[in-house]
């Protein structure tokens, strides 16, 4: 019986010793990686989702404004469906040099365009 008695007391300071042995100074247990588990990456700070309707503005010179359909210097462009407002003043000028370049302010929505502003720059 009283081998039975040390023999338990024995397992107990084992048991007691083991998981002291497991201990860090901290006083936190560390237990065996488990396979399966990865790191844990911190979680992400959440962006504000993109906008639904991307609106892009351009400036570009008038070359002429002909049929339906605005020509800039890099291309042209139909106006049908779109809202043109023309701000320029109707100029008689003798020389093309003294005239006032027109230019043409363009609003994209998703990449199609919406509204035309029509300027005079001196």
């Amino acid at each position: 019986m009283r081998f039975f008695g040390v023999i338990l007391i024995a397992v107990f300071l084992a048991g007691v010793w083991g998981e002291a042995g497991a201990l860090t100074p901290g006083g936190q247990k560390i237990s065996p990686p488990v396979k399966g588990e990865g790191i844990q990456k911190e979680p992400e700070m959440k962006k504000s989702p993109a906008a639904a309707n991307s609106v892009r503005r351009v400036t570009k010179l008038v070359k002429k404004i002909e049929g339906g359909t605005l020509y800039t210097e890099s291309g042209q462009y139909s106006l049908a469906g779109v809202q043109v407002l023309d701000l320029t003043k109707n100029i008689k000028v003798a020389g093309r040099e003294g005239m006032p370049q027109k230019t043409a302010e363009m609003t994209f929505l998703n990449n199609q365009l919406k509204e035309v502003v029509i300027r005079q720059r001196q």
